[in-house]
C-alpha cells in the first residue's frame, strides 16, 4: 500500500523586519504542530522551505541576524527534521544552504574559532541535532499516520544532509 501523502509545498518568507526582530510568531501560527490536526501535519511532511527577504548571496549560518532568528525558531519549533523540504536550499541557494537541515543545525550550534574547538564543540552538537531530528520524525510521523518505509526514507535523507560535514570535521 502506498503512502497517500500529498505534500503541499509551502515557502515561508521571513520579512526584513521579522529577521531584525527575531520574530517567528507568524510562522508559528501556520506551522506549529499543536495548532495543526493530524492530516495537516501529514501534508506538511517535508514540504516547508524558508526564504529571507533582503538576504542574498550569504550562507545563513554566517549572518548574525539569521543565526539569531533560526536559533530562536529552533528553540520554540524543533520540528524541522520532519517539516523541512530537504531538497530546497535554506535561504539563498549556495554553499551549505543547499543542505537545509545541516545549515539550520550550523545556526543552532555554538561556534567558536579554532579547529580543535570545531571538532570538540560543533561536531557533537551537529550529531545531537541529527539524532533529535530522527526522534522528531518518528514522533510526528506516528501522529500523522505515515508509514514505516516513508519514515525510514526520511531518516536516510536526514543522515545524508549531515554525512559529508561530519566525516570532514
Amino acid at each position: 500500500m502506498k503512502d497517500k501523502i500529498q505534500n503541499q509545498q509551502s515557502i515561508h518568507c521571513f520579512t526584513r523586519s521579522q529577521i531584525a526582530r527575531g520574530d517567528v510568531r507568524e510562522f508559528l501560527t501556520k506551522y506549529d504542530p499543536p495548532r495543526l490536526d493530524n492530516s495537516q501535519v501529514a501534508k506538511l511532511f517535508g514540504a516547508i522551505s524558508f526564504k529571507f527577504e533582503g538576504i542574498e548571496e550569504v550562507e545563513v549560518h554566517t549572518n548574525g541576524e539569521l543565526r539569531i532568528l533560526l536559533r530562536r525558531l529552533h528553540a520554540i519549533w524543533p520540528w524541522s527534521g520532519f517539516f523541512l523540504n530537504l531538497k530546497e536550499s535554506l535561504g539563498p541557494g549556495m554553499g551549505l544552504n543547499k543542505t537545509p537541515l545541516l545549515a539550520l543545525a550550523m545556526c543552532v550550534a555554538d561556534r567558536t574559532s579554532g579547529e580543535d574547538q570545531v571538532l570538540n564543540v560543533v561536531k557533537p552538537q551537529l550529531r545531537r541535532f541529527q539524532f533529535r531530528s530522527h526522534e522528531i520524525i518518528d514522533r510526528l510521523a506516528k501522529r500523522a499516520g505515515i508509514q514505516a518505509r516513508t519514515i525510514k526514507a526520511r531518516h536516510s535523507a536526514v543522515d545524508k544532509q549531515f554525512k559529508s560535514m561530519l566525516n570532514n570535521l
